[in-house]
Formats: C-alpha cells, sequence, structure tokens
C-alpha cells in the first residue's frame, strides 16, 4: 500500500510538472497589450520594452529613501523605495524631481519552520495592509509598479532532494507540500488584487541570486501572472548569465529588470584569520560599479534597466561597505562613474584617489593583531596630490560580527575612543583598545567639492598569555 502511495505521488508529480512545462511554452504568446495604461510592458523583436505615459522606459533607478535631488541630478529616473514608511511623501519629492518609484510591498519571509502563511489572522492583516497602500497610492503620478517582497524565498514546490529523504513517510511529503503552497496562493491572490485594483501599474517582485534558477523556474511554473521579475545581483555576473541561459531553453522568460546590483558584499570576499571580511577602497569599488554596469548592458540586452544598490547610507558589515554616499552627503567614486554611466559624459570632479591603506606597515591580508594600549602607525597612500585641499579624518569601529540577533547586520558598529597624533598629513599614530576583539580603523579623505573616499583596515587585539 505504501509502495502504492508513494508511486502515485511520483506520478502526480511529474504530470503537474509536465503540464507546467507544456503551459509555460504557450505562456502570454500573442497576447494583447493595453497601451492606454500608465505603465505597460511590449514584446519586441528583441525581448520586452517598458512604456511609461506612453514614451518607451529605461530604468536608470537605485534602491534607498533618500537623496532624491542627486539622483536626478546623477542622471537617474527611478527610484527603488524598500517599504511604505511615509510613502506619500517620498512619492511627492520623487514626482518633484521628475523621478519614477518603484514601491516594495512587504510580504511574510517564507520559513517552514514557523510558517505565517497558515495563521489566517496574519494572512489577513497583510492582505489588509498591501490593499490599504495601493488603494490609497495607485493614482500618484510618481509611481511606475508594485514590487511585492524583496528577495521572496519563493518555495522549491518539488524540492526532490528534501523529498528524497522522506519517501517512506507519504503525510510528511504531502504537509511540505501544502506549506509551500499555502505562500504561493497568498502570493497569487495579492498579485490578482493588484491587477484588479490598479490595472495601471505591473507587479514585479525580486529573489536573491542563491537558488536562483530554482525559485526562477517556480515562479513561472506557479505565478505565471506576475509581469516582471526583478533580479538582486551581487553574486559574479556571468554566473547568472549563464542559469538564465540554460532556463531559457525550457521557458519563456518574462520581463525583467536588475533590481539590485553593485559591489560584492562581505560574504564573498577574502577573510582574515578571525573571519573578518576585508573590504577594498571606495575608489576600487567605482571601478567595480562602472565593470559591472558594462557587463549587464552587454549581456542582459533584454533588461528593463536597473536599480543600483544602495542610494543613501546604510550599515551593512560595515557602515562604508555599500554606501553612495557618506552620513553627511558627501559623494563617492560610485557615484562619479553612475553619473558618467547615465548622462553618458565625464563629470568635473572626481573624489579623492585612494591606492590602500598600510598599519605598521603591513595591509589588510596580514592578519594583524596587537596588544591592547600598544602604539601602531597607520597611513593612507593616495594617488591624489595631499595638500590642504584634503582632510583625513581617522576612527576605530568595534568588527560588525560582535553583533548578535534580530537585524545585527544593521546596527552601526561601536566607535571606540581613540586618539590619533599625526605625524604627517597622511600618517597618524594610535594607541590599541584595551579591550581583546576584532576592530577596524578607518581613513576618510575629504576634499572641498563635498566629495569623499574611504578605506579600513581589520585588526584584532588579543593580550598574551
Amino acid at each position: 500500500m505504501k509502495f502504492k502511495l508513494i508511486i502515485y505521488t511520483s506520478l502526480t508529480f511529474l504530470t503537474l510538472i509536465l503540464l507546467g512545462f507544456f503551459s509555460l511554452r504557450n505562456l502570454n504568446k500573442n497576447k494583447p497589450v493595453d497601451e492606454t495604461r500608465k505603465v505597460y510592458i511590449k514584446k519586441t523583436r528583441d525581448g520586452y520594452q517598458l512604456f511609461r505615459n506612453g514614451n518607451p522606459f529605461f530604468i536608470q533607478g537605485a534602491g534607498g529613501d533618500s537623496y532624491f535631488k542627486e539622483l536626478a541630478e546623477c542622471g537617474g529616473n527611478t527610484i527603488r523605495l524598500y517599504d511604505t514608511l511615509n510613502l506619500a511623501s517620498k512619492l511627492d519629492e520623487a514626482h518633484k524631481y521628475n523621478l519614477a518609484v518603484i514601491v516594495d510591498l512587504p510580504l511574510y519571509r517564507f520559513e517552514t519552520s514557523y510558517n505565517q502563511y497558515l495563521i489566517k489572522e496574519d494572512v489577513d492583516l497583510l492582505k489588509q495592509e498591501i490593499q490599504a497602500i495601493v488603494k490609497q497610492h495607485k493614482n500618484h503620478p510618481a509611481l511606475l509598479m508594485w514590487n511585492l517582497g524583496n528577495e521572496i524565498q519563493y518555495p522549491v514546490v518539488f524540492a526532490k532532494n528534501r523529498i528524497a529523504q522522506n519517501t517512506d513517510d507519504v503525510v510528511e511529503i504531502f504537509r511540505v507540500l501544502f506549506q509551500r503552497k499555502k505562500f504561493i496562493r497568498t502570493f497569487n491572490e495579492l498579485i490578482e488584487f493588484i491587477h484588479t485594483e490598479d490595472p495601471e501599474h505591473p507587479v514585479t517582485t525580486s529573489v536573491a541570486t542563491n537558488k536562483f534558477w530554482k525559485k526562477l523556474l517556480n515562479i513561472h511554473l506557479y505565478s505565471p501572472k506576475i509581469d516582471i521579475i526583478g533580479y538582486n545581483i551581487f553574486a559574479p555576473p556571468q554566473i547568472i548569465k549563464s542559469q538564465l541561459d540554460k532556463l531559457s531553453k525550457l521557458i519563456h522568460l518574462k520581463p525583467f529588470y536588475i533590481s539590485e546590483w553593485g559591489i560584492e558584499g562581505p560574504w564573498a570576499q577574502e577573510k582574515t584569520s578571525w573571519g573578518a571580511p576585508i573590504e577594498t577602497t571606495s575608489t576600487n569599488k567605482g571601478k567595480q560599479y562602472k565593470d559591472n554596469y558594462s557587463f549587464f548592458t552587454n549581456h542582459y540586452s533584454q533588461s528593463l534597466g536597473s536599480a543600483v544598490f544602495f542610494w543613501g547610507q546604510k550599515q551593512e558589515r560595515t557602515h562604508t561597505w555599500f554606501n553612495i554616499f557618506d552620513e553627511d552627503g558627501r559623494k563617492s567614486q560610485a557615484y562619479c562613474e553612475l553619473q558618467k554611466i547615465w548622462k553618458k559624459s565625464s563629470t568635473s570632479f572626481e573624489p579623492p584617489d585612494i591606492k590602500y591603506m598600510l598599519v605598521n606597515k603591513k595591509g589588510a591580508k596580514d592578519n594583524m593583531v596587537f596588544l591592547p594600549n600598544s602604539l601602531n602607525k597607520a597611513e593612507v597612500l593616495l594617488n591624489s596630490k595631499i595638500d590642504s585641499a584634503l582632510q583625513i579624518h581617522w576612527e576605530i569601529h568595534e568588527e560588525g560580527w560582535n553583533y548578535e540577533g534580530g537585524g545585527a547586520k544593521h546596527k552601526i558598529t561601536k566607535k571606540i575612543s581613540v586618539r590619533f597624533e599625526q605625524i604627517k598629513n597622511n600618517e597618524v599614530t594610535f594607541l590599541a583598545p584595551e579591550h581583546e576583539g576584532p576592530y577596524r580603523i578607518f581613513a576618510y579623505v575629504y576634499d572641498k567639492d563635498g566629495y569623499f573616499a574611504t578605506t579600513n583596515t581589520p585588526f584584532y587585539v588579543l593580550k598574551k598569555k
């Protein structure tokens, strides 16, 4: 009996998969487009084209919630808002600077350990909140599209490797499938609601690059009414391109845009012996932005555009990793590179140009360990001329992995009170912190035109045994 159940279950899975593939091969072929809508997508010979107010629109955007004026001056045309806090005023400000807005509608994270999509009250509340937001803001002239969830953990319905572990328990197989289907049902109901309430604007969602092709395939299979899919790409873009090429042989890929892109994150970097990721200089980051955008342009020609990460100032492992601005609004090399890309012209100003930092004549890869209160020397080397037009500021912060718990990676690390003695314009001495643990020393180089450059070096303080 158990064997028959397993055979029946396997055949059911196979049938559903085949039906899904056959339907996807013909999905949206020759589907008529309502060109009277404010925003719509049209199939072209080369892929898809986004239209806004009757005109072709290519997304030159950024993710964040500040510096709207600077985004417009830089040549950007779109801001992606990650939440709906003070949404009305942000939409108004975006419209003031002629920016289109992608509005994120946050969802519960899908987890099998605690699945909120099984709790009717939670699902009802989520629907009510999203419905209220859409109804209130659907007619705003700045609105471009609704983004239903950021980096959603879209369930892989047929997870072969997980189901195979439970082949003796068919009940468990169906329990897992039921959990996944509850998320998908809610997700699809929200898409349907937005389409009904606001047919003028597309609905998109964004996925991260882990398990990329599996999530993408399942979205195409089980949420076919989504209009656009956003790809958050921080892995080497060549890897994602190869996965998309393979997937396109199985299904007709939906219109897409690069919903986040930028430099590689802390998770992808070389680390010290105690696990601190080594962060490159802001000067090098500018080059990475330029190179990555060039790759997208040459290999993602069917994209509807992109939104760079991050337009503002935030903490993620360090307070400098992803930031295009510092906390006082100064602009980095990344800003200048984006301006060159979007405006297709050179900039009149360039930030200070940092080569690297040395501490006691060693670099970040040398796993520097200091005694508490020991005297050390740091220097930042520049390609820029060091003169009175430049100011160099130094700080020491605790290392980010000291912070644990929910939202810890976004908590600003503690700045340590340290006295720096200047030797030269670009050299200082300092006493290591008295408490054991991991730290970083930061150097910030400011010019008189509102630009900055920064670099940092991790080190560890350890007492003698």
